[in-house]
């Protein structure tokens, strides 16, 4: 399954949020927080599409400055997942 997050159109968390849960086949009442998003990518059995997955970055030259931190966070979450073999391959293009 491949997952494509265009941080071009990302202007905030909640775009961020808006764009990867419906990917995910995320259930309505997911949090959209970095604690919901470790539950569901580290924990699993929460959301309708589960790894082994990758996720694709677009964009990511135009990540907008406040989002870095966040963005820094996310790939966290990403390799958390990973190092309980989740299988989630990252990438940017």
């Amino acid at each position: 399954m491949k997952i494509f997050i265009d941080w071009k159109n990302i202007a905030n968390e909640e775009d961020f949020y808006n764009s990867i849960l419906p990917q995910l086949d995320a259930p309505e009442w997911h949090g959209r927080n970095l604690d919901a998003l470790s539950d569901s990518l580290v924990g699993g059995g929460i959301n309708g599409i589960e790894p082994p997955m990758c996720i694709i970055n677009l964009n990511v030259e135009s990540l907008a400055v406040q989002l870095r931190g966040f963005f820094t966070k996310v790939a966290k979450i990403y390799g958390e997942a990973n190092e309980h073999d989740r299988k989630i391959r990252v990438f940017e293009e």
